[in-house]
């Protein structure tokens, strides 16, 4: 019983490693015009206001909230 309650105890400690393992993918800009910027996601292509720091090649958290569903 005491070796469960020290294997629980760690399990706890060190994080759920499902949790751990859910990153936001990275997706790099591909284009950016005056005030748009377009990414390409897995989903498909986004475009987004273009921010002060948009440049193309950089990599930024892929916008999937935006791709609309097909």
């Amino acid at each position: 019983m005491k070796k469960i309650s020290i294997l629980l105890s760690t399990i706890f400690l060190t994080g759920c490693p499902i949790a751990m393992a859910a990153e936001e993918p990275v997706c790099v800009i591909d284009q950016c015009d005056n005030n748009v910027c377009t990414i390409e996601t897995p989903e498909g292509t986004v475009e987004v206001p273009k921010k002060r720091n948009y440049k193309e090649g950089k990599p930024v958290v892929c916008p999937l909230w935006l791709v609309e569903p097909t």
